[in-house]
């Protein structure tokens, strides 16, 4: 028992006054009289002490209400509140959320959520559902409850037992949101196997870390008599040190990763180290880096990266933790793609009359694609042996022969630029499109402009922002035209101010036929020369690439987006050998992937969230509107509420009002002290009488 305010409790000291009283024994009130009194002084009556209690039980009644009185003015509650009446014979519905996260890897961690979740499913009755699912970035139900239903009474904590043996905590994020939304469904389900009403609980086992996702939970509806319990679990070390992906930089020394050390608030290591390391072989790449990091805080590192291990698959490891499991970085640096730009047109490549010249200039310096431009009548005996994407600028008239090269190899999947700067290259544009009736169209006015562009067309989506789409300053001396017919499969990207087409783009199976009404050169207009020139290009061959290049680092649970979704097979770096698999892998390293004939290299790493082992506030569930304390429901009226971690003691106290008992005690006691005063008075008054008489 508890006291709101205990002070009162010294009134508690008054006891020694009757006490007291009853060990003094005063004068006796009656007189008598003898004749020969007469002749002596009167004297005041002394007072006389005796060594037994006078009148005990009537001691204890005056001490008992002096008792309650001080209780009852020290305001006293229950910690522990009294059982619900009834609550045992209402069945619940309890789903056990089990968190598997990256963090859950620390020390003691796996351990203890699994004590927790036996000690839960011993404690259900056989009128009990059960259901329990885990969550690692994904959602996975680990034990339905039909497999609950199915099992026999005494067989249940077995099988959650076996199913729990051999399970390991995996390597994604924690979205606890999304698991106790999963959790929140099974209670309907539940519900169709229960005609009775049950009361709903779902149990979080977590370490319940700030990088934990909870704010799916808002507004989510919570049905009658729900609640959640969180059940935390405490690790082996309070400290962790961590590693976080930063990228990779490149500079006139070379090529850098960047990562950074993340240091926990309660950590205690300070002296660390980073080692580059050949995640194939795992042999050393230079000198280790050593580090001091104050718990706490966080501190950058750049390790060089040599030349010639820049296109092999690495790993970064930090040594000096306590905690291993966020200790490795896996890296792998995209390799660049290449791109042979052939040309047709017969331009030198430093004539400045015609496009050869300024194509040059644009793509030089790329970094990926990487742009290799040759002409095509001298590329044409080796196109077979070219690696990569081809992409090509036909600026003069096509003979048959080149012209069926370059239509298959469009439709096979390559691009093509065609450059309208005569009427008869309207004919080569049609025979690469593979259409006919395509007509020179020559627009009205000589000096023509953009007049409409569509911004969602995937040529010119790049400068779709307000701040980039203002063309009006582009300027075509030398336009030309298409009139397409009516059947075509030409789609018109940017159309001249007169209406007519000046940009279009024609599928070719696999590959795009794009068609550009006029030249490039500074001679017939200034498209060349301005600012949208080169990124207009560099999008244009990126798409002839493949699009633009995808990351190959990622998150585990965030593999899929590396591949865009398409079909992929994975193989990891510790089996070179192996076969592929179309199961997208769950644990950090380096994996193979393959796509369709090509396969390159990714790295997946550990959630970086997951270093940030800073407790979650409880607050944070509170405001989200989370049941944490909710009323059982019952049969009857609960004695008291269950007792949550938010509640206070003026709460517990002025829910409870222990005090009016004891108050209303006080007031029986001093009845019964009165009326047994009252009864001893009485008699002594009886005997007094006989005595006189």
């Amino acid at each position: 028992m508890n006291f709101l305010s205990p002070w009162f409790l010294l009134g508690a000291a008054l006891i020694v006054g009757p006490i007291i009283a009853h060990l003094i024994r005063r004068a006796t009130r009656t007189k008598v009289i003898f004749s020969t009194t007469r002749f002596l002084s009167a004297s005041p009556p002394k007072l006389d002490r005796r060594n037994r209690i006078q009148h005990p039980w009537l001691l204890l009644l005056r001490c008992l209400v002096v008792g309650a009185l001080a209780m009852g003015f020290a305001r006293p509650y229950l910690k522990q509140e009294l059982p619900a009446i009834n609550t045992a014979t209402v069945p619940q519905s309890v789903v056990a959320v089990l968190d598997e996260s990256a963090s859950m890897q620390r020390a003691g961690l796996w351990d203890a959520a699994r004590k927790k979740i036996y000690d839960l499913v011993d404690s259900l009755g056989p009128n009990d559902q059960f259901a329990l699912v885990g969550v690692s970035g994904s959602v996975t139900h680990i034990l339905t409850h039909d497999q609950w239903k199915q099992t026999g009474v005494g067989d249940r904590a077995v099988l959650v037992r076996s199913v729990l043996a051999d399970r390991k905590p995996g390597w994604g994020p924690k979205n606890l949101d999304a698991a106790i939304e999963t959790a929140s469904t099974e209670w309907e389900q539940m519900s169709e196997n229960v005609n009775a009403v049950t009361r709903k609980k779902i149990v979080v086992v977590s370490d319940f870390t700030a990088s934990g996702q909870v704010a799916g939970l808002a507004g989510l509806n919570w049905p009658k008599g729900s609640e959640v319990n969180l059940e935390t679990v405490t690790p082996t070390h309070a400290g962790d040190a961590g590693l976080q992906w930063l990228g990779w930089s490149e500079s006139d020394t070379g090529l850098s990763l960047r990562a950074r050390v993340v240091q926990s608030a309660k950590s205690t290591n300070t002296a660390m180290s980073v080692q580059l390391r050949d995640a194939a072989t795992n042999e050393a790449i230079g000198d280790p880096q050593k580090l001091t990091v104050q718990a706490g805080d966080t501190q950058i590192v750049i390790v060089p990266v040599p030349t010639e291990a820049a296109k092999k698959p690495l790993r970064l490891d930090l040594s000096g933790d306590d905690e291993n499991f966020d200790n490795t970085l896996w890296a792998v640096h995209p390799a660049p793609r290449d791109v042979t730009l052939t040309y047709y047109g017969g331009h030198a490549e430093n004539d400045i009359k015609h496009a050869r010249f300024y194509i040059d200039h644009a793509v030089a310096g790329w970094k990926d694609p990487i742009v290799h431009v040759t002409a095509g009548e001298s590329a044409s005996s080796a196109s077979n042996a070219k690696t990569g994407s081809e992409f090509f600028v036909v600026a003069g008239p096509l003979d048959a022969a080149a012209t069926e090269t370059v239509r298959k190899k469009i439709a096979a999947g390559d691009f093509a630029l065609v450059l309208l700067n005569d009427p008869k290259m309207v004919d080569t544009a049609a025979a690469l499109a593979g259409e006919s009736d395509w007509t020179a169209l020559q627009p009205a006015q000589k000096n023509a402009m953009f007049g409409q562009i569509n911004f969602q067309h995937p040529l010119f989506s790049l400068f779709s922002d307000p701040h980039y789409s203002d063309f009006t300053h582009i300027q075509f001396t030398q336009p030309q035209s298409v009139k397409l017919p009516a059947k075509t499969d030409a789609v018109v990207a940017a159309q001249f101010d007169d209406g007519s087409p000046a940009v279009l783009e024609v599928p070719v199976e696999k590959g795009r036929l794009i068609v550009w009404g006029s030249d490039w050169s500074t001679s017939v207009g200034n498209w060349v020369l301005s600012t949208k020139f080169v990124p207009w290009l560099e999008s244009l061959v990126e798409r002839a690439a493949g699009g633009a290049q995808r990351p190959v680092i990622a998150e585990v649970g965030d593999a899929a987006r590396l591949m865009g979704g398409e079909p992929t097979q994975w193989r990891p770096l510790s089996a070179p050998e192996g076969a592929f698999q179309e199961t997208t892998p769950t644990l950090p390293g380096v994996y193979q992937v393959k796509q369709g004939d090509t396969t390159h290299w990714v790295a997946l790493q550990v959630p970086a969230a997951a270093s940030n082992i800073t407790p979650m506030p409880i607050e944070t569930w509170e405001k989200l509107g989370v049941p944490l304390h909710a009323q059982p429901v019952t049969t009857a009226t609960p004695i008291a509420a269950p007792i949550g971690e938010d509640q206070t003691a003026p709460k517990l106290e002025a829910r409870q009002k222990l005090w009016r008992w004891m108050l209303l005690g006080a007031a029986v006691l001093l009845a019964l002290e009165s009326i047994y005063s009252l009864a001893l008075a009485r008699r002594a008054e009886h005997n007094t009488n006989e005595a006189a008489a």
